[in-house]
């Protein structure tokens, strides 16, 4: 039985896991910014949006991985039997 290295161990999962995060980090920042660029007619206004969305990811990050890994510990916590 492979070893558990963190929450994704099978290739397929971590291959799901990168693209996921690939999504979040850097597709959904730019179409966003993109379409605030083109619907309100300016490229300034479309990269600040971009510069935004990704400032508040990268310093709200780590405060959801916090969350979410505490979270997970919880879940995970077995109780002995009653």
């Amino acid at each position: 039985m492979p070893r558990m290295r963190g929450l994704l161990f099978m290739p397929h999962e971590r291959l799901i896991g990168f693209l996921s995060y690939l999504a979040l980090a850097l597709l959904l920042p730019l179409v966003t910014a993109s379409l605030v660029g083109l619907l309100g007619h300016s490229a300034t206004l479309g990269i600040k949006t971009f510069l935004l969305i990704e400032l508040g990811m990268a310093i709200l990050s780590p405060l959801l991985n916090a969350v979410l890994v505490s979270t997970r510990s919880r879940a995970h916590h077995h109780r002995g039997k009653p």
